[in-house]
Parts: C-alpha cells; sequence; structure tokens
C-alpha cells in the first residue's frame, strides 16, 4: 500500500471521522539517478613501512628547564557580543560519498539502478533522442460527456487564449461544447512528455486539462465502503444535516490561510516585530452515538440560523419593506 501523506479527521457538525489520505494518482517516471563517472581507481603499489626513528630521552632536569620557559598566558579583555551572521544563498552540489569536493557537471551522468548499487548509464544524446518533441497540435481524437470522466483522472489545468485571427473558430468550438454538453480528448507533447488532456468550455472561454494515465491512477487502493453498516434513521439524519449545510459554491470562501501567515510572518520579520505565539491546536472527540451527533449537530445548526434570519427581517424592515399594520394605524 501507498504511504500515508496526511492523517486528520473528516469532522462536519459533530461527527468526526478519523481518516488517511493516500495519493489516488502520480505522474510515473523512470527513476534514474545522478552518478558520478569518474577514471576506475588504479592500485597502489604494495611498500613496506620505513622504521621508526628512536625516541630521544629527556631528562628530569631538562624537562623542568623547558616547562618554565613556558610563557604564562596573556589574560584577555572580556569577549563582546558577535556580530549578526550575514546570511549568502547557497547552490546544490554534487559530491560522493567519499569526499567533500564538488564534481563538475561534465562528470555527472544519468544511470538505472537495476540491482542493488548495480548501475548502468543513460547518456544525454539517449535522452534527448527518447524525449518527446514539444507538438505543435493538439488532434483532438474524440468528445465525450464530462460526468463519465472520473475527477481522479484530472492533473493540471489551463486556460486556453486563441492566436489572433483564430477568435471565430474558437468560439465555435466554445459554442458547440457548450450545446452539445460534451468534452474533447486529445493528445500533445509539451515539455518533453506525451499528454492526454481534456478541452471543456468554461463560463467564457476553453480550458484543458491534461489527465494521468490508467497506470498512474491506483484504482486497486481505493477504499471500498460497506452499505450495510449503514442504519436507515442515522442516514435520514445525516441526508438533513447535510442537506442544512448546503449553499452555492463561493470560490472566494476558502483561501490559502498558511501563505497568509508566512507573508505575515516575514512582513513582521522585515519590520523587527517578534513572532505571535501559535495556537494550540484542537483536538476533535471520539464520536460514541452517531445518531445523537447528528441530532446535536442540527439543533446547533439551526440555533445559529435563527439569530441570522432575525437580522435579515431587521435589515429589510430598515430598507423600506411596509411596516406592520399596528404600527401603521398608529
Amino acid at each position: 500500500m501507498a504511504s500515508t501523506v496526511w492523517r486528520g479527521y473528516i469532522t462536519f457538525g459533530l461527527i468526526s471521522i478519523p481518516i488517511r489520505l493516500f495519493r489516488a494518482a502520480r505522474a510515473e517516471r523512470v527513476p534514474l539517478r545522478r552518478l558520478a563517472r569518474r577514471p576506475a581507481p588504479v592500485p597502489e603499489p604494495a611498500f613496506e613501512e620505513p622504521p621508526e626513528p628512536p625516541r630521544s630521552v629527556l631528562t628530569k632536569a631538562a624537562a623542568s628547564q623547558a616547562f618554565r620557559a613556558i610563557p604564562e598566558p596573556v589574560r584577555s579583555e572580556p569577549l563582546r557580543s558577535e556580530p549578526e551572521p550575514v546570511l549568502t544563498p547557497v547552490r546544490q552540489a554534487s559530491i560522493v560519498p567519499e569526499s567533500t569536493q564538488a564534481l563538475p557537471e561534465a562528470e555527472i551522468v544519468k544511470g538505472y539502478e537495476f540491482e542493488k548499487n548495480e548501475f548502468v548509464p543513460i547518456e544525454r544524446e539517449e535522452l534527448r533522442d527518447l524525449a518527446p518533441k514539444t507538438s505543435t497540435e493538439m488532434q483532438i481524437a474524440e468528445f465525450v460527456r464530462l460526468e463519465e470522466i472520473d475527477p481522479v483522472y484530472l492533473e493540471t489545468s489551463y486556460y486556453i487564449v486563441p492566436e489572433d485571427a483564430a477568435e471565430k473558430s474558437y468560439a465555435l468550438l466554445f459554442a458547440a461544447l457548450r450545446k452539445t454538453g460534451l468534452v474533447a480528448l486529445a493528445q500533445f507533447a509539451m515539455h518533453s512528455r506525451e499528454h492526454v488532456v481534456m478541452i471543456r468550455p468554461g463560463r467564457r472561454g476553453l480550458l484543458a486539462h491534461t489527465m494521468f494515465y490508467t497506470s498512474e491512477v491506483r484504482a486497486e487502493e481505493e477504499f471500498r465502503a460497506d452499505p450495510a453498516l449503514v442504519v436507515p434513521k442515522e442516514l435520514q439524519l445525516a441526508e438533513a444535516l447535510v442537506g442544512s449545510l448546503t449553499s452555492p459554491f463561493e470560490p472566494d470562501k476558502y483561501r490559502d490561510t498558511y501563505k497568509e501567515k508566512l507573508e505575515a510572518l516575514i512582513a513582521g520579520k522585515v519590520a523587527g516585530k517578534a513572532p505571535e505565539d501559535r495556537p494550540v491546536p484542537r483536538k476533535s472527540a471520539p464520536v460514541f452515538d452517531i445518531a445523537e451527533a447528528l441530532r446535536k449537530s442540527l439543533e446547533n445548526v439551526e440555533k445559529t440560523r435563527k439569530p441570522a434570519a432575525k437580522a435579515t427581517r431587521r435589515t429589510k424592515t430598515r430598507d423600506g419593506e411596509k411596516p406592520s399594520s399596528r404600527r401603521a394605524s398608529s
């Protein structure tokens, strides 16, 4: 089984589901390693070590005289505070285990490890000949329905922009895909790799999504849920909770908070401010009774929505909605 990339909980309401994440798909590459191509070591001729010279004998008187000749240590001034370290960018270097010197790029070669510590070299020219050249044509092979494509196959998204004098044919393909509800599948080469790409209509133009190959999707590792474990009463409560939390999709609600915090940390350090204390992460409580947790979750959602509904009614009245008959009569 693939390695776990994240472990935590799925939570909605008071329901907490401990889970692990595994990569469902990943681009496959032949694992080539960077190797040092160096000349074979020449065995050194065997030789006998010369005998050690006789050690001189130091008399007691000579030792005492030598000790008196040693000058007394000079008392130094108190140590001063060290200056701030200077930060300098570094570069990655290719170093073999038995040395500390960086190797020149001419001595580096790609290779494949077919046995433990046994490599076959792959020359740069061979890799260059095998790599697909970036193509200038994206040939559509067929049209399929979008709902037939599992999103697990989608890799990277791109906007498609027409060149000059091609807007009419671009608009024609866009309109045809929107009218038929189909998407196009095509193949092309980009960045030394062959891609399968899905072309679909967006809100205003065409989008392209590169796709994983079937061999790159780990379908056999998908966990199979057991419908027999579902209790009808709990399912009814779960559907009600899901319905109460349903809202239109607004992508602006979701932000990269790590990026925002990192930018704030950098700005603070540049301004000389001390970093703030990190909040203690909250631990999710274990679930003992799913039905009770669902009922309490629904109650909490209703409590939070009632004040919001009252505030909405007050706002409408202030904005010119017709007042009640009792106030009108007065």
